[in-house]
């Protein structure tokens, strides 16, 4: 019996974005990031007076969509 193991260990980067209260769409505020946590405290430290924040994997083949990592709010 032959077994077939697949391991996905997908290589991309990870972005940060905020939302302000009552907007609707997401302001990406940092460039590409290596880590959560650091996609995570560039985006807590923009300027901007932000009511939401996430933290999303973006792949660089192109088959997934950007998965949300972290999501989070004040």
């Amino acid at each position: 019996m032959s077994v077939l193991i697949h391991i996905n260990r997908p290589r991309g980067h990870f972005i940060g974005q905020v939302r302000m209260y009552g907007h609707r769409r997401w302001q990406t505020v940092t460039g590409k990031c290596k880590s959560v946590d650091t996609a995570l405290s560039s985006a807590a430290k923009t300027k901007q007076a932000w009511h939401r924040i996430r933290v999303l994997f973006i792949d660089n083949s192109g088959w997934y969509e950007p998965h949300i990592t972290f999501e989070g709010h004040r």
